[in-house]
């Protein structure tokens, strides 16, 4: 695109050194304006302007910056649909890396999609009693409903709207929220115990210092340009105008700007209404609720447990009773499974100690001890 508008204001130079508008000196010798490059068009122009800068505005010459052109087409959308999409027609075999291309941004539509609709669906199926089919089904038609918006012939703008103020800022919020819970609230020491206790090994001690002190910082920097950017730049967007014939940045009227204020309050309204709510306990924190989930799971466990304890107590009656030895004093019986964990003793110092010639008794019948 940057050689294309090199090409066409050489030959707008040309048509002027014909019509002597302009004088054939201005242009340097090594200068070839039938196949210019970038570097000498920029030469010629500055040198154009330099000389004709009363009445250079009526030329209509072009700098030709790359970086404007870069600015207008490889951005949002316009990356995809429109820089890519040219650039793939000067590729060889052109139609297969089209299909390729389109390809790969219907299957990335998709992932999102999915992780998206998870991220939807999962909570509430945890939470309540819910037909999965049911519930995807209605949250597809939902958001197919919510993304005709989006298609129209001034869908773009919305999309760009969405796109700068309903994810950047609430998204910072929310993020720094949780670092300052986790890492000063919670605790960041309480947190690296839990890990270990998880993972079976305790993480290394970098991330404490990056977690309490590293990340909130710079997420307090990030947040505060945020603001200072939408503070400095008006809400707005670029649009063609017809009447110019070009394309011109223009502010977003009133319904727009409230728009775009309302996606910014609703993405953070959540935080601040369930903090209130459960402060002046209106709302329950779940604490004393379990999930149908972990229910289901808890039953099963129980139930395995349950299973486990009565093969143990059927093969309990079915081993035969323990051996009753006989201490060296030769009158009371020891059971070496019963004996003390805390004797440095074991059972085979007690079955050492009976000799062959100590003299050994027979056990005495037990009898059962009165009530009296």
């Amino acid at each position: 695109m940057n050689e294309k508008c090199v090409a066409e204001n050489a030959e707008k130079i040309l048509g002027y050194l014909n019509s002597n508008v302009l004088s054939h000196d201005l242009i340097p010798p090594h200068v070839n304006l039938s196949h210019p490059s970038r570097s000498d068009y920029m030469d010629v122009y500055s040198v154009i302007k330099t000389v004709k800068e009363d009445d250079f505005g009526t030329l209509g010459l072009e700098p030709c910056f790359l970086e404007d052109e870069l600015n207008k087409a490889v951005q949002g959308t316009g990356l995809a649909f429109i820089a890519f999409t040219e650039a793939m027609t000067h590729f060889p075999a052109s139609p297969f890396w089209s299909v390729m291309f389109f390809f790969m941004l219907i299957n990335l539509g998709l992932g999102s999609m999915i992780g998206t609709m998870t991220g939807i669906t999962t909570p509430i199926l945890d939470a309540y009693k819910v037909q999965k089919e049911l519930l995807t089904v209605g949250c597809c038609i939902v958001a197919f409903l919510c993304g005709l918006l989006f298609v129209q012939r001034s869908g773009n703008y919305f999309v760009t709207m969405f796109d700068d103020y309903s994810a950047g800022l609430p998204l910072t919020v929310v993020v720094i929220l949780e670092n300052l819970s986790v890492a000063w609230v919670y605790g960041t020491k309480r947190f690296m115990q839990d890990l270990e206790d998880m993972l079976g090994f305790r993480p290394c001690q970098i991330y404490f210092y990056l977690w309490k002190y590293v990340s909130p910082l710079c997420l307090i920097v990030l947040i505060s340009a945020s603001i200072i950017e939408m503070t400095i730049s008006p809400p707005g967007y670029n649009a063609w105008v017809q009447e110019l014939a070009q394309e011109r940045f223009q502010s977003y009227p009133p319904w727009a700007l409230a728009m775009c204020f309302a996606l910014i309050v609703l993405a953070m309204l959540p935080l601040p209404l369930v903090f209130i709510a459960r402060h002046f306990n209106l709302m329950s924190d779940g604490s004393n609720k379990l999930s149908v989930s972990y229910r289901r799971n808890m039953m099963k466990d129980m139930s395995n447990l349950e299973e486990q304890n009565e093969t143990r107590s059927i093969l309990r009656t079915k081993t035969p009773a323990p051996k009753i030895y006989l201490t060296p004093a030769g009158n009371s019986s020891v059971d070496p499974n019963a004996l003390s964990p805390s004797s440095c003793y074991g059972t085979g110092y007690q079955n050492a100690a009976i000799s062959p010639t100590t003299p050994t008794t027979p056990p005495s019948p037990l009898t059962p001890e009165s009530d009296s």
